[in-house]
Formats: structure tokens, sequence, C-alpha cells
């Protein structure tokens, strides 16, 4: 009898190491699909940190120096946060975007889930529900350890903080597609958010990681491509 709670407990304790998230850096080409035609213009830096249950997950996106005189870029987020029982709630998420050497977004969202409310720069309060909480950021962490633990299904819901609203966002998986990826051909699960103008393709071969994410931004389409991958300690 005895034997039999140690083998429960030993499964459990391997079931919970197997989703546990894993730190990365990985890098990836940043382009912009405009009426003028489609330029890589700079790099995206994604670096996820963990420290038992908690993270933190930070984009690092800027143009090359070559772009500067025509289009200069800079965007920094981060946002921290819990994955216990393979649920993710967010505790900050930040975001410094220039444009130029004009400062465009300065942005602190807190998140208070146990009193139902964010607030916006320390001003704004806005009301969220309990359970799953991720931002723009987190939710492709969330969508990564969804889609591996739940192959069947075929759409996920979350309680998504964006840059002016907090809002449920619902995911839906259109199928599988081969792309082409540094010179390999790799099978991407391809997930799409209308509402977000969002579509990503995460590959099994990079822990579910989105390794393609596109986003419709007013006339432009801004896609980053991963261009390399590696797991951290």
């Amino acid at each position: 009898m005895i034997k039999n709670k140690s083998l429960v407990l030993v499964l459990i304790f391997v079931s919970f190491k197997i989703y546990a998230l894993a730190p990365y850096k990985a890098i990836y080409d940043l382009y912009a699909d405009t009426t003028l035609g489609n330029y890589n213009i700079g790099i995206a830096e994604f670096i996820l940190k963990v420290n038992g249950d908690e993270y933190i997950y930070s984009n690092n996106a800027k143009t090359k120096s070559m772009w500067s005189a025509l289009y200069k870029f800079s965007r920094y987020e981060e946002s921290t946060g819990t994955n216990i029982y393979n649920e993710f709630i967010s505790s900050t998420y930040s975001i410094i975007e220039n444009l130029g050497d004009n400062a465009e977004k300065n942005i602190q969202i807190d998140f208070f889930p146990e009193k139902n409310y964010a607030t916006y720069n320390n001003k704004k309060k806005w009301k969220i529900a309990p359970g799953t909480l991720v931002d723009e950021l987190s939710v492709y962490l969330a969508l990564s350890q969804d889609v591996k633990n739940n192959p069947s299904l075929k759409e996920f819901t979350y309680q998504v903080a964006l840059e002016e609203k907090v809002k449920f966002q619902t995911f839906f998986i259109l199928g599988l597609e081969s792309i082409n990826l540094n010179n390999n051909l790799i099978e991407t699960i391809v997930v799409n958010c209308p509402d977000l103008n969002l579509t990503l393709k995460l590959s099994k071969e990079h822990n579910f990681l989105p390794v393609y994410i596109s986003k419709v931004n007013k006339k432009n389409n801004f896609i980053i491509v991963l261009n390399s991958f590696e797991l951290t300690s």
C-alpha cells in the first residue's frame, strides 16, 4: 500500500516537472509587410526566466541601424507572474515604446487578482475575473503550454490584458502547416485570434514556441520569424 502511494506521488511530481516552464532565449527577425514591399527591418529578442512557479518574460524589439533614418522603432515589454497547476496569473505587464526620438508609450499594468481588479499606470482601474489571467506577452506562454497539454482542443479562451483594456479573447486552432525555417522544413500548428488580428505558428520541435507571429497593425503587417532558439538555465 505504501509503495502504491509512493508511486502516485512520483507520477504527480513527474507530471508537474514535464509541464514546468523551461527558460529560453529566442531571437526573431522582424519584418514589415507594407504597401511598398516586405522588408527585414530589425530583430526581436524574447527571454524567459523561471524561478520555481514565478516567471519573467520579456521582448526587446528594435529596428536595425541601417533603417534608422527612415523608420526608427524600439519596443520593450515585460511580463511577470506565476504558473501554478498550469494556470497563468500575470502580476505585472509593462511596455516602453519609442518611435524615432519620441516616446510613444510608457505603460504599466499591475494585477490584483485577489481583489478582482488591475490598475493602468497606477490610476485607471479595470475589473478582472477569477481564473487564468494573461497579457499580450504571456499569452504566448499560455498557448504553448495549453496546446501541448490539450492537443485535441480546437480553441482556447483567455482573459487578456491589452494596452487599453482587459478582455476575453479566443484563439482558434486552424490546422497544421509545414514551413521552411532556416532551411529546414518543420511542421507547425497554426493559431489565429481574429479580434487581435494575430496569427501564430507553434512548433513542437521548439517546445511549442511560436516560430512565426503575424500582427496586423492598421495598414501594416508586422511579422517575426524565429532565427535562433536555445534553452537556458
